[in-house]
């Protein structure tokens, strides 16, 4: 019989609405299979929007050894040690065209992620904190990338790489189309989160650090020669395009749903999983 190890098809998976269940978590049953791929040498990871370190503490229970995606596609980092493999930076011009036209709006604030002294942080003006600003503070208690914006530590544009708007999709369309003419090269997606409902999210980043352009990196970087992703957002549009296969779990907007060679189940029924799994057990069989 073949071994997976001869494959070089690099499955590539979203997290949250994915891979993850509904309650942020990776089944034991997924863990279970995907972690037996892994031991088999098929080449598996993540492209995610989340920081490395929650995607790593939302992965803990997988044995993974190859680099992940986090951020978007902005940051390519070692599965273990979170160090920056990959990391794109934003157009300075960007940064403060989102801080100055959010400036203008009561219920919206950027929340900004930057890579200083050697690691990543997460900076936010105090004094403005709306209903998105809050709610992803929250949710994060403790955590140590937390690093509020300040008169003596003040923010420098240039070591920013991605920026976070939340806020109601009303406000956050406008305020994308009053973005367009300065967001130059920089990559910029409208989604929704399940974990913020009624806020939706708008991410700004690199035009180079999208999770498409991440992949095509790392197949470069594994000598992979096919790519099969999966999704549910529209943030996961370009890497669907870039794909040789893509499925949208059941639970996928529907423009992901349109857009996937084909539909598996839901992010509740391991249907990532289960869908490597059994691809692979077929492309076995047809070897042996």
């Amino acid at each position: 019989m073949t071994s997976a190890t001869d494959s070089r098809t690099l499955y590539v998976t979203d997290l949250d609405g994915t891979l993850l269940r509904s309650d942020g978590s990776v089944s034991s049953e997924s863990a279970r299979m995907l972690n037996a791929l892994i031991d088999d040498g098929i080449l598996f990871t993540y492209a995610t929007a989340r920081s490395f370190l929650g995607s790593r503490k939302a992965t803990a229970t997988l044995r993974l050894r190859l680099p992940v995606i986090a951020y978007g596609g902005t940051v390519t980092a070692d599965p273990d040690t979170g160090e920056h493999l990959d990391l794109r930076l934003l157009d300075e011009r960007t940064v403060e065209a989102a801080l100055r036209l959010c400036a203008a709006h009561d219920s919206i604030e950027p929340i900004v992620h930057t890579f200083e002294r050697g690691r990543d942080w997460v900076r936010w003006r105090p004094e403005r904190v709306t209903a998105g600003v809050r709610t992803f503070l929250e949710a994060r208690p403790g955590d140590p990338r937390l690093r509020p914006i300040t008169r003596e530590d003040p923010l420098d544009t240039a070591t920013v790489f991605y920026v976070a708007i939340i806020g109601p999709n009303a406000v956050l369309t406008e305020l994308r189309d009053a973005l367009l003419p300065s967001l130059g090269n920089a990559a910029h997606f409208l989604s929704v989160d399940q974990g913020t409902p009624g806020l939706d999210w708008l991410e700004i980043h690199d035009g180079a650090g999208t999770k498409a352009r991440a992949i095509h990196r790392l197949m470069r970087r594994l000598g992979a020669d096919r790519v099969v992703v999966f999704g549910d957002n529209h943030n996961d549009l370009p890497m669907f395009e870039i794909a040789d296969a893509s499925y949208a779990v059941a639970n996928a907007v529907p423009a992901v749903r349109a857009a996937a060679t084909g539909v598996i189940g839901g992010n509740d029924e391991d249907a990532v999983a289960r869908w490597i799994a059994e691809h692979v057990a077929s492309t076995q069989q047809l070897s042996a």
